[in-house]
């Protein structure tokens, strides 16, 4: 994947660099607004590169090669030896080695600028590393680069340190004494300064071999160069809170609530769709033992129910085609306007056969019964014949045979 360097420095420019994959050649160099570089960082992997002076490169012996554990024990074990107050700084862990960790701490407040910087161009990124960090190392030699008024010696794979060049043969001598064994057989030098008329021989100390290289493209391909994305040459600050992982989940813990409030809503619904679905349930069986109930009045000859609507077609269908003269429907227009002007009258089944209608009826006394009688028979279209007739505490049922007249 094609890489985008951002140098972030304090000024409003920076300078920006894309390199291809496998570290070719670069591609394009730019300087423009965080803004205008958000625009190159789509589709390629993001790393920021922050000035060395702002961070604190060391080591300290931990008795333990748990991270989470290290992590916890870090800003105590430093406590003593940093100017800030560690509840202000944040510390990043390095490799793990020979029972000591390197560490790189930065204020909170210089973090939050970095990434409210970042975050303000749209600028996303996994990698934010120490310049430093980034320059060409070598076993043998310390790596010196000169910028500006800020001179950065990387001292070892994650060791280092940056500070005013005007210090630099003092703190230098300083380092070298301290490195005993380790000391260096030479240094190199790359001087990357747009003003050279201060000698290098006056910002270096005296008595020191040293090797000299250009830097005619600038310090942003040189760290380019020099970066290896690999866990044991560099320190990646975002670590612990400024970690990916962290910042998504700072943004996803203001919606936890209204994510719970919006589960226990779907459970309520949940529980609720099945409430409803039982009593719908329910309701349905009701209905269809209704229905079954229903068909077995109105045709009785029909003992087994498989599909009460097509079962009542077919033999509705039967019926008008069955009788060589009025058929059902016949007899039931002739029939229906006798039933209906009988007072408190209910037809309680119909059932039609071979041209003749079988009426089950109920009616208030077996006056009424003769009173329906008389007035169907006073029909010349029908003839009429009462089957049975049996009186009950308040009604009478009776069974009436209808069938088409001469």
């Amino acid at each position: 994947m094609d890489r985008l360097f951002i140098h972030l420095t304090e000024e409003e420019q920076v300078e920006c660099l894309l390199v291809a994959e496998q570290n070719q050649p670069p591609i394009r160099q730019v300087c423009a607004s965080l803004t205008e570089a958000a625009g190159y960082g789509h589709g390629r992997q993001v790393i920021v590169l922050v000035p060395s002076e702002q961070v604190i490169l060391t080591e300290v012996a931990v008795p333990t090669s748990n991270r989470q554990r290290q992590a916890q024990a870090v800003p105590y074990l430093l406590e003593d030896l940093l100017v800030d107050d560690v509840d202000r700084l944040h510390f990043a862990l390095g490799s793990y080695q020979g029972g000591k960790v390197k560490v790189a701490a930065a204020a909170h407040e210089q973090m939050r600028r970095w990434m409210q910087r970042l975050a303000e161009a749209g600028i996303q990124t996994k990698f934010m590393v120490p310049d430093l960090l980034a320059l060409p190392f070598s076993e043998e030699m310390w790596n010196i680069v000169l910028t500006g008024k800020i001179a950065m010696v990387r001292t070892g794979l994650q060791s280092g340190f940056s500070f005013d060049v005007e210090n630099l043969p003092v703190l230098l001598e300083q380092a070298l004494e301290q490195a005993g064994e380790n000391r260096p057989q030479h240094l190199q030098v790359m001087d990357c300064r747009d003003n050279q008329d201060v000698a290098l021989e006056t910002v270096l100390p005296q008595g020191v071999e040293y090797r000299m290289s250009g830097c005619d493209k600038g310090l942003l391909p040189l760290l380019a160069q020099g970066y290896r994305d690999d866990s044991s040459h560099l320190i990646n600050l975002l670590q612990g809170q400024y970690s990916q992982r962290e910042r998504l989940s700072k943004l996803w813990r203001p919606w936890r609530l209204a994510a719970a409030l919006l589960a226990a809503l779907l459970v309520v619904q949940g529980v609720m769709a099945g409430v409803e679905y039982q009593r719908l349930s329910l309701e349905k069986k009701r209905l269809v033992k209704q229905v079954e109930e229903n068909f077995r009045q109105g045709f009785p000859a029909i003992k087994r129910i498989v599909n009460p609507k097509l079962q009542a077609e077919r033999s509705l269908k039967s019926m008008r085609g069955q009788g060589s003269g009025a058929g059902f429907l016949v007899l039931l227009a002739d029939a229906g306007p006798v039933l209906q002007g009988i007072p408190g009258a209910e037809l309680q089944g119909v059932n039609y056969k071979e041209g003749t209608l079988i009426l089950g009826m109920q009616l208030k006394s077996l006056q009424q019964l003769d009173e329906l009688e008389q007035k169907l028979k006073q029909k010349p279209t029908l003839t009429v014949e009462v089957l049975s007739a049996s009186s009950r505490s308040k009604h009478v049922e009776a069974r009436i045979k209808i069938g088409a007249g001469q």
